[in-house]
């Protein structure tokens, strides 16, 4: 017997579910820890559940489909109502499962998934998801900038020091001025736009006459200091490799660290319990990092610490924002 046939991947079946009815693959048991790790890292603020899972079986069903037979499935579920030269217009990253042979064919892996007493099938559908989940915020994501609001903030900081000001038309000097008061006459103008926005959003009067009184100043509604002011879809943003390592041991972390492992009766080969360990193999899998982090010991028998001293690297840092393509969050 094969060490392929040793490990047989139960197949998630095509649930036809779209993301605002996740709550419909709550009972599909191969979705278990899909579920765990999507409503801690994902959860969706409007509902109960994760929109997460649901995407991610979408994704899964449609990977190995043509473009007209995705845009087919689209039109069954409801979920596109475009015509289909628009749909090819849209964006698409195919979700990839190329490491499945590496996965169920690495014997030390499948020892420790053993030990922790975890289904191999759901831990299967676990790497997919998070592995395309980090593909998603980490390769060619729309860019998180600022805000309008500190945008402007810091503008008015600057202008506020400003000794001279350039304005430009088409790349080119317009007009130059270096007169203080001048100047002046700007940074108080500014100032008091500044205040007097500020007495109107914080004032405790209703929307509709908040909105005419910055109609009045010359703003067609609010500026605002949320995601959407934030998200430039033209400008994209592709994550390190070494963030994408240390997203991925997060959520791997938070999965494994309130299980246990035990002895595997009959089990003549050393079996690694080492939390750790059985992410950098998880890393050397999805093809993040190479063989040396596939083995618990270098060549001079030394333990293998290099996952670790990736994270110690980054323990004063926060995560990037970064907002998915596909998962609709940002991370």
């Amino acid at each position: 017997m094969s060490k392929e046939e040793l490990h047989q991947i139960e197949e998630l079946p095509d649930l036809k579910v779209a993301w605002h009815e996740s709550y419909k693959c709550l009972n599909e048991p191969l979705l278990e820890y899909v579920w765990e790790v999507a409503n801690h890292f994902l959860p969706d603020y409007a509902e109960d559940v994760s929109a997460a899972p649901a995407i991610f079986a979408n994704r899964y069903a449609e990977r190995n489909l043509s473009v007209e037979e995705r845009y087919k499935r689209s039109k069954e579920m409801k979920t596109f109502k475009g015509t289909l030269e628009e749909y090819k217009k849209r964006e698409y990253r195919k979700l990839d499962d190329s490491f499945k042979e590496k996965f169920l064919t690495n014997e030390d892996l499948q020892n420790t998934i053993e030990a922790y007493k975890l289904d191999v099938s759901k831990f299967w559908y676990l790497l997919l998801f998070i592995y395309d989940f980090i593909e998603d915020i980490g390769t060619n994501a729309p860019a998180l900038n600022k805000s309008v609001l500190e945008d402007f903030s810091y503008f008015h900081a600057t202008l506020l020091e400003a000794t001279s000001i350039t304005l430009k038309k088409n790349n080119k000097k317009s007009y130059v001025v270096e007169r203080e008061d001048t100047i002046r006459i700007i940074q108080a103008a500014l100032q008091y736009f500044v205040n007097t926005y500020s007495d109107i959003i914080h004032s405790e009067q209703d929307r509709e006459t908040t909105i005419k009184q910055l109609k009045d100043i010359g703003l067609e509604g609010f500026i605002r200091n949320d995601l959407s002011s934030k998200i430039s879809f033209t400008d994209k943003s592709s994550l390190d490799i070494s963030y994408k390592k240390w997203k991925f041991t997060d959520m791997f972390l938070f999965f494994i660290e309130r299980r246990k492992a035990t002895t595997i009766p009959n089990k003549k080969v050393k079996v690694s319990k080492d939390k750790m360990m059985l992410v950098s193999r998880l890393i050397y899998t999805v093809g993040y990092d190479g063989k040396r982090y596939n083995e618990e010991y270098d060549s001079e028998g030394n333990k293998n610490r290099m996952l670790s001293n990736l994270l110690r690297r980054y323990k004063n840092e926060k995560f990037p924002s970064v907002i998915a393509n596909n998962y609709m969050v940002v991370s």
